[in-house]
């Protein structure tokens, strides 16, 4: 017991210390590479960098988490499935990065594979007890996890941080059952990749908080996106199944909220008709676009942003630790108030800035007399 109490955290630290590391010293030669490759995105209408940045540094995000967490020797049988699709997830992300774009239905298909992977392994949602009904769920919140992870990364730092907090409310999680169980337990390796998120992603944010010198790209954010959901599958949460649904949900809270309201609105609004358009449509509507329109500075905004997930992320932390019915329905409560505040920031912020882009509308639109009259006087009058 005494070895196995010093082995976890000194492997935690260890684990984290060098992914940070490999992405901190790696990250400058991988910029070149990327740039001799073409890897870069361009500026266009639909995003907010005034510049063309390098794009891909999701594949260094991959390689120090992979090499950190294989590092300590450990194998476990779920372990290898999350790797396997995570390098499944990075491989289709590279391809989208250095081709300048993939079509959403191989995404699709890659989760779809990566979800069968994942099942083989034992990393499976088992909420019904009949598999056909659990894989669809789990491929379901694959899809969601991974998806919205992709859409939350528009600004320059918001991904790697948020997936940095998502990671640290998982590693709480797993140092609190250590230590309670006072010696391994099956969340013991669960912390583990959890380590190797947070140093892999802080060591990111050397080049990536603003102003950012390499974008992640799709090769970090589907790879990171999938790797959180995996984890949020895998976590042995508590024996309720409706809590053990709910922690996940609310420690990834801020990417899977701000793209539900998001799909939803543009369904209303019409942006987007069918099931090809809401997977391929990519606007400036997200949460952080809203906090830029309000008058927030780009890196204000995702300060801010870290702040709501933090506050969710100790959310589930605080579910998870619940005692009694009386405390996890406190925490469930103080969760919803959080989404709460969120939906009714987005929508408020939503409809003043709609409100000004139809006012500008039609002052461009509006009678051209003045105009008239003024070319009238410079001409005179008899």
């Amino acid at each position: 017991m005494i070895w196995s109490l010093h082995y976890w955290p000194r492997t935690w630290i260890q684990v984290g210390c060098l992914a940070f590391l490999i992405v901190a010293l790696g990250m400058p030669l991988a910029i070149v590479l990327l740039k001799r490759f073409g890897a870069i995105d361009p500026v266009g209408a639909n995003k907010i960098h005034r510049v063309p940045i390098v794009r891909g540094g999701g594949i260094m995000i991959y390689l120090a988490f992979a090499a950190a967490v294989l590092w300590p020797g450990y194998r476990s049988y779920e372990f290898q499935g999350i790797l396997i699709g995570s390098f499944i997830c990075l491989v289709v992300g590279a391809i989208d990065d250095l081709r300048g774009g993939l079509p959403a239905i191989w995404k699709l298909v890659a989760l779809f594979i990566v979800t069968l992977v994942l099942s083989r392994y034992g990393v499976q949602l088992k909420l019904f007890s009949w598999y056909p009904l659990d894989f669809a769920c789990t491929m379901l919140w694959l899809v969601g996890v991974t998806s919205a992870f992709n859409g939350l990364d528009n600004m320059d730092g918001l991904a790697s941080g948020t997936a940095s907090i998502v990671a640290s409310m998982f590693l709480a999680i797993s140092v609190q059952s250590f230590f309670l169980a006072g010696t391994e337990t099956p969340l013991s390796w669960f912390g583990m990749l959890s380590a190797g998120l947070i140093g892999a992603n802080l060591g990111f944010l050397l080049y990536n908080f603003g102003p950012a010198k390499v974008f992640m790209g799709d090769s970090g954010s589907f790879f990171l996106g999938f790797t959180l959901a995996a984890l949020g599958v895998m976590g042995e949460w508590t024996t309720n199944r409706v809590i053990a649904c709910t922690i996940p949900v609310l420690i990834l809270g801020v990417p899977i909220f701000d793209f539900a309201y998001i799909i939803l609105v543009r369904v209303w609004r019409g942006e987007t008709r069918t099931l090809r358009d809401v997977i391929e449509h990519c606007g400036t509507d997200h949460l952080s676009h809203r906090l830029v329109w309000m008058g927030f500075s780009q890196r204000k905004a995702v300060l801010f942003i870290y702040l709501i997930s933090f506050a969710l992320g100790i959310t589930g932390v605080l579910l998870h630790n619940s005692t009694s019915n009386a405390d996890s329905v406190l925490a469930l409560l103080q969760g919803a108030a959080i989404v709460l505040i969120i939906i009714a920031l987005m929508a408020a912020v939503q409809r003043r800035h709609f409100d000004e882009v139809r006012r500008a509308a039609e002052a461009l639109t509006s009678d051209p007399a003045p105009n008239n009259s003024a070319e009238t006087s410079r001409k005179g009058t008899p």
